[in-house]
């Protein structure tokens, strides 16, 4: 047996490890987080998405980033297509409540392999420039120890090799938070929350906004408004899990 082999059997002695989702010993497995059983519960999204919201569409229903959909058609969103991994529900959810409240920062890992391993970030690596987080104001950074937004991008620019951007935009307002709030009240809550230092480091760029969850879409506009008045080409929102409603509140 390996050094590393050792090591390992020792610390699972002491430190076992267990499926963070169902609670199945991983020690007798390869597995570091989640089982291969739940991995698999995580949905894949092959169903064809409007690009420029992110809705499914049905098998006779087509879209494009300019037009969009029908659940899209005639709003208006600073950003210029959206992008996402899986629904925020189940297995994936768990994992984001446990990453993000729980401060279980180690499962970030877990999380960017689900993100690299996706055939859609590989999709739309090719039409962006920079990579750029949707950021934490500093109070609420510095209560929870990390940005999961910035985890993730670092996972994205380790696995890409784009450049990594994290403190040209900043959130200069503490927000609430957006999840009981109504449509007017996200709207007002957010606006003037977001801040860039420098925009001549974003000007003609085509960026990559990323977050790890998406529901009404108001955050992921409200932050590219601030990066198209900056001077960006274009902002490409790439979310992890996205609400299962088909339609957005922007």
């Amino acid at each position: 047996m390996s050094i590393s082999a050792y090591v390992s059997s020792f610390l699972d002695f002491f430190y076992p490890r267990y499926c963070m989702y169902c609670n199945r010993n991983l020690n007798d497995t390869n597995e570091q987080h989640l089982c291969k059983d739940c991995t698999k519960q995580i949905p894949c999204i092959h169903a064809a998405c409007c690009p420029r919201c992110g809705a499914t569409l049905g098998p006779y229903i087509t879209a494009t980033p300019q037009e969009g959909c029908s659940a899209c058609r005639g709003k208006s969103f600073y950003f210029d297509t959206l992008t996402f991994i899986t629904y925020y529900n189940g297995v994936i959810k768990t994992l984001i409540h446990k990453f993000k409240y729980a401060k279980h920062k180690f499962l970030h890992h877990t999380l960017v392999n689900i993100v690299t391993t996706d055939d859609k970030l590989s999709e739309v690596v090719p039409h962006i420039d920079i990579i750029v987080p949707i950021p934490l104001h500093w109070l609420k950074k510095m209560h929870r120890g990390f940005n999961q937004s910035e985890l993730l991008s670092a996972g994205i620019h380790k696995y890409t090799g784009k450049p990594l951007y994290t403190n040209n935009l900043r959130r200069i307002k503490n927000t609430v938070s957006q999840t009981q709030l109504s449509k007017t009240q996200r709207k007002a809550n957010i606006q003037n929350a977001f801040f860039v230092n420098n925009p001549r480091m974003f000007k003609g760029k085509n960026i990559l906004l990323v977050d790890d969850v998406l529901t009404t879409g108001v955050t992921a506009s409200e932050c590219s408004k601030k990066l198209k008045n900056a001077g960006a080409a274009s902002v490409h929102v790439f979310i992890l899990a996205k609400a299962e409603s088909n339609r957005l509140a922007v």
